[in-house]
């Protein structure tokens, strides 16, 4: 810390916030991302494609929730 600790406390206080923005930026675009994957999951089984829904919902479950689960477990621990 350089100079006068409140100014810093204070820069920190904005970067805080700008993170908070970009998380919750995130976070809409992982769900959205999230609901596309659960859409061709459905499209695919209705559509006959078993493999292909299997990859959907494969890359939902791994990718999508584990990484979610993933950063739950983070926060607890």
């Amino acid at each position: 810390m350089d100079g006068d600790p409140m100014d810093d406390v204070l820069r920190k206080v904005e970067e805080l916030k700008a993170l908070v923005v970009e998380l919750e930026a995130l976070d809409r675009q992982r769900v959205g991302l999230g609901d596309r994957l659960v859409d061709l999951e459905h499209f695919f089984r209705r559509a006959g494609c078993p493999e292909l829904s299997q990859q959907a919902l494969d890359a939902f479950m791994v990718t999508y929730a584990g990484r979610v689960f993933e950063l739950a477990d983070g926060m607890r621990g």
